[in-house]
């Protein structure tokens, strides 16, 4: 084998080394492959992780298990990181975009609080990775302007869910933004305000949301005006999404299309990680999880 070739082969083994073990993709369950790494190791792995080194002392408890992985999707590498509650099986929490702080806080709070597994994608704290969005490529047709889904990706990300409990996907709006409001809900959902002020819970404003999604609209389903309804007596705003076609290739739209079952994506403001926290309390409480 000439050097240039070697030393491709070289390169190819680092990046996929890691997931052999794992028929190629990394699964971030207790079943999971790879080794649990020191919270310090973790984050030399992951380019540095802020949310990693952010949380180290609650990561440092030994029913969490953190593991990296590279995965390599068409031209894109992603790393992504995977915590396990290893003492308590439970949700899969998901936090696509990398600059979304309180999200993964939150996230990471409900880990703890309700087990199961997170996994989020590491992106140098950036919401975009090489103009592709992390939660505008799942699945495997095309996406759009966002370019082809990400198959791979979409299977590392998935492959440590639970089917016993739900899909929790945690974000917060964009710095000095509101760019999923229920002020101008995106198209296909419709906008449902609370109905109530709980004494407690998460912060009253346009921004701060439940979504879900649907193959039907509200009008002709009304198991989805129930837990709409639900969730708006006990002060949530709720967007309705409902999905249709191909979709968007977002998490919500992906686990409509492939019947993935129970799936809550969690909407706060920018660093609210009170609200954020608030909301997946309220979801969990709807899934019939509770917490520890």
């Amino acid at each position: 084998m000439s050097p240039p070739i070697l030393r491709r082969a070289a390169v190819l083994a680092a990046v996929l080394g890691p997931l052999a073990a794992c028929g190629g993709l990394p699964s971030f369950g207790p079943e999971g492959g790879g080794r649990c790494l020191p919270v310090d190791e973790a984050i030399r792995a992951a380019h540095g992780d802020r949310d990693l080194a952010r949380n180290a002392a609650r990561l440092a408890d030994p029913r969490f298990c953190v593991r990296v992985a590279t995965v390599a999707d068409g031209a894109d590498r992603w790393t992504l990181v995977g915590i396990t509650d290893t003492s308590r099986a439970g949700p899969l929490w998901v936090v696509p975009h990398d600059d979304e702080d309180a999200g993964f806080d939150a996230a990471l709070g409900g880990l703890a609080r309700y087990g199961g597994t997170l996994v989020a994608v590491e992106a140098r704290e950036q919401r975009m990775q090489r103009g592709r969005d992390p939660n505008r490529i799942f699945g495997s047709g095309v996406c759009g302007r966002g370019g082809p889904a990400a198959p791979a990706y979409t299977r590392a990300m998935l492959a440590a869910r639970d089917r016993r409990f739900p899909i929790v996907a945690v974000h917060t709006n964009e710095p000095h933004g509101g760019t999923v409001s229920m002020r101008a809900p995106f198209a296909g959902a419709t906008a449902f305000p609370a109905t109530a002020a709980p004494a407690a819970g998460p912060r009253r404003d346009d921004d701060t949301l439940v979504i879900l999604a649907g193959p039907r609209p509200p009008a002709d389903d009304d198991a989805a005006r129930g837990t709409i309804a639900w969730f708006n007596t006990r002060g949530a705003n709720v967007l309705y999404e409902t999905v249709g076609g191909r979709g968007d290739c977002s998490l919500s739209n992906h686990a409509v299309l492939s019947g993935l079952g129970r799936t809550y994506t969690v909407e706060a403001a920018d660093g609210d990680e009170r609200s954020a926290s608030a909301l997946v309390d309220l979801v969990m409480q709807h899934a019939g999880v509770g917490a520890r």
